[in-house]
């Protein structure tokens, strides 16, 4: 009997020292793996030109609620402004996460009057260097983008032309078009 009494305890005490190594092993090691950064980021137009005003810049990171972002906002919130073309670096940063070896969902939205605005995600992995990690973002001319968008709402008004006005065809053109009017603005 005293056997399996000193068996059994043997067995628990070593299920609790392996808990116990397994969870400090993943808070003392991987407490250096919460950082990230630095994040050298370059913007680039598509159309090859550089503006005369530069771009504005925010970096933010966000948690995930689930099978995707769910848009809380915690760290990482920066702004820097950067001319088309040359890198700008935003700082070495550690990010409080719920599991410290994790991949951090980070977004940049990038701003400028004639540039159409963009939400770039990247997922950065911990490190433990000081290497800077290099992102390039490509944005597309606003008078580009509007064009493209003004035809949308074109091309339900034609449609209305070939119906008469109270069939089930026309309403559908009309529908159309007024949500193509409303993406407008």
């Amino acid at each position: 009997m005293k056997d399996y009494k000193r068996k059994t305890a043997l067995q628990f005490y070593c299920v609790l020292l392996a808990c116990f190594l397994t969870t400090s092993c993943t808070t003392v090691f991987d407490k250096a793996h919460g950082y990230r950064g630095p994040i050298v980021v370059t913007i680039e137009t598509e159309d090859g030109s550089v503006p005369e005003y530069p771009f504005l810049i925010e970096s933010v990171y966000t948690e995930s609620c689930g099978h995707s972002s769910c848009g809380i906002d915690s760290g990482y919130r920066y702004f820097k402004t950067a001319y088309a073309n040359e890198p700008i670096t935003f700082p070495r940063e550690r990010l409080d996460l719920l599991q410290p070896n994790a991949y951090a969902t980070i977004l940049f939205k990038v701003t400028h009057p004639n540039y159409h605005y963009n939400v770039f995600t990247r997922g950065f992995a911990p490190t433990d260097a000081d290497d800077p990690i290099h992102v390039t973002f490509t944005v597309k001319p606003f008078t580009e983008q509007m064009e493209k968008v003004a035809g949308w709402a074109t091309g339900p008004k034609q449609d209305m032309q070939n119906f008469t006005p109270e069939s089930r065809e026309y309403k559908k053109a009309d529908i159309r078009y007024r949500q193509a009017r409303f993406n407008l603005g």
